[in-house]
Formats: C-alpha cells, structure tokens, sequence
C-alpha cells in the first residue's frame, strides 16, 4: 500500500477548536461552491433503493460537507432524510446547514464514531472527504462495522489521484483570501485567524498536503476490502467520476451495498 499514515493537525487533540472549525467550514464551502459531489447523488440514491430506506447517516460530517448541494440534488429522486453526525460535531455549522435545507438535512448533537455506529440507525453510512484520516485497521473496522450491522456504506473522495491534488493544492491560499469573508455561517474568529494570524490557511495547506498522501486509491480501497470478514455478503463498487468527460481525474468513490 503506497499510502502513508500522516498526520494531520486537526486529528490531534490539542488543536483548538476554532481552528478545526475554521478548516472544516473551508471544506465545505468548497464541496458546495465547486459542486464536485452532485455526480454522487444517484450512487447514494442507488444504495437507499436497494436497501429499502429514505435515510442517511453522515458521518465525519466535519462543518456539514456537500450536503447544502448534494442534499436538493438527492431529494429530487425521491424521498430522503439526512442526518449529519462527527466525533467532534461542529454544531453551529450543523446548524446552519440543517436551516439552509428546509429541514431535509438534521443532525446528531453526540459524538459519534464511524466504527460503531448504533444498529438502530439504519439509513445508507456516507463520508465525505473523511476516509483517509484512518489508519487501515481503523478504516476496516469502519467498513466492517457496515458489514455486520447489514448497513450500505458510500464513501466519497474529492480527487483520485495524488499527484494532481498535490499540484493544485497552492491554489487554495488565494481562494481561501478571496472567498473567506462569504463562508456561512459568519465567524469573526474565522477572519482572525485567516488574515490577522494565518492559522486556518496554514491547517488548510497542511493538512490537505497530509490528507492527498494519505490518500486510500481505487486499488487499495479494493485491499481494505479484501481484509473485512464477510465482504463476500456485499456488492462493491469503487471507481472514479471525471470531472469533465474525457479526464482521468475526479471524486473517487468506494460504494457497498448487503446482496
């Protein structure tokens, strides 16, 4: 497996809250400004048909992810109801996005691990942007835990190629000068430490530096898979969307779903 286990600032305990909060706002308003997650919307609506629900879980919702885009684009093929969920929940976003959906998206105010999520939450398990924060054996006992309670997973990347995420990285920095101020919701604390003391757009950087190198490709996706007990019980899907037809680079996804 080419991918490393790095760190990431806003994985350690000691990272104050603002300025994950401060990242995690960044991401989503990203995923929603660039729309890069609406293609995922039938895969997601695919999960749910097959499993005979209406419902999903988030988790490791960060600030909220794609949902404020992904959520109206869902709900045009039908009912659904999601509900956002992290370990350390960033309630305010949370919030903010559940009051710009018209209630179609909810969210859990606990903390919640993707390892063992409750067996009476039913709905389809997505991550958004979140899967590579997890060292193998954390990541196939989140898969594994799907397994076992009988649950689709849907799990989705903003890029599947390294080296490509790595080029365009730089570009963030003016993006985040120009954008910060139209981040919703509104922190003052959000423009403190963007243009005052840097301290966001360096957890940005970094961070996202981390997370490309920690990347799981479609491959060793298909490794994880191969290491969770009853797999078999499951049809998998792992592949990649171009962003524009033609391109070998786009979200990467990783889809399981109980035969």
């Amino acid at each position: 497996m080419r991918r490393r286990q790095l760190v990431e600032i806003e994985d350690l305990g000691w990272c104050p809250r603002v300025i994950r909060d401060g990242g995690t706002d960044w991401l989503g308003f990203m995923a929603n400004a660039t729309k890069v997650f609406l293609p995922m919307a039938p895969k997601i609506r695919a999960a749910m048909n097959a499993t005979g629900t209406t419902e999903v879980i988030d988790l490791c919702s960060g600030a909220g992810g794609p949902w404020l885009t992904v959520a109206p684009e869902l709900a045009k093929s039908g009912p659904v109801k999601v509900e956002l969920s992290d370990l350390y929940p960033n309630l305010t976003a949370f919030r903010d996005v559940a009051a710009r959906t018209g209630g179609v998206v909810g969210f859990r105010e606990t903390p919640l691990s993707a390892s063992d999520v409750p067996p009476d939450i039913r709905g389809v398990r997505t991550v958004f942007l979140a899967f590579h924060h997890f060292p193998p054996a954390r990541a196939v006992a989140i898969l594994s835990d799907a397994v076992r309670k009988r649950r689709a997973i849907a799990i989705f990347e903003g890029v599947n190629h390294r080296g490509i995420g790595l080029i365009s990285m730089p570009g963030q920095l003016p993006a985040m000068l120009v954008c910060t101020p139209f981040v919703q919701p509104f922190r003052w604390s959000r423009l403190l430490f963007t243009y005052v003391v840097p301290l966001v757009p360096f957890l940005v950087l970094f961070d996202g530096t981390m997370s490309l190198l920690r990347l799981y490709l479609a491959d060793e996706l298909q490794e994880l898979i191969a290491r969770v007990p009853g797999h078999e019980s499951f049809t998998w899907d792992t592949g990649y969307t171009p962003f524009l037809p033609g391109l070998p680079v786009g979200p990467l996804h990783l889809v399981g779903v109980p035969k």
